[in-house]
């Protein structure tokens, strides 16, 4: 969200380390993402400027630089087991825990996220805050 909202406190960053990162990166999304996405935006920037924004990420889709990944059923299982297991003392949302759950599954090791939670489960996340 900090990309999109100008008045996020990590905007700045969130900005100068995804122009840091070049033309060749890579990034995958689940559909739950988009999700979190567009309700933060509703919120945040207003109706116009969230579905500004839709247009803007279908748009770097379409250019093979954003995969999306759709969450099954299974990938809902797995992420409930980690929800169960992680959360006895932790507060990682369902979202954060199919975020998890991909990103073991396919091998993806850093996340471009300012959440806490992905430090918690082990990944690197950048920008450092």
């Amino acid at each position: 969200m900090a990309l999109f909202n100008d008045r996020d406190r990590n905007h700045e960053a969130a900005v100068l380390f995804k122009n840091g990162l070049g033309s060749s990166a890579k990034y995958v999304m689940t559909n739950y993402i988009l999700d979190e996405l567009y309700t933060l935006g509703l919120k945040n920037i207003g109706h116009r400027a969230t579905v500004a924004m839709k247009r803007e990420i279908v748009a770097v889709m379409d250019q093979k630089i954003i995969a999306l990944i759709w969450v099954t059923p299974e990938i809902a299982d797995h992420a409930w087991s980690v929800f169960e297991k992680y959360n006895v003392d932790k507060s990682w949302s369902f979202t954060d825990c199919v975020s998890y759950s991909v990103m073991k599954q396919i091998g993806i090791n850093e996340a471009f996220t300012f959440d806490h939670h992905f430090s918690q489960m082990g990944f690197d996340r950048a920008p450092a805050d």
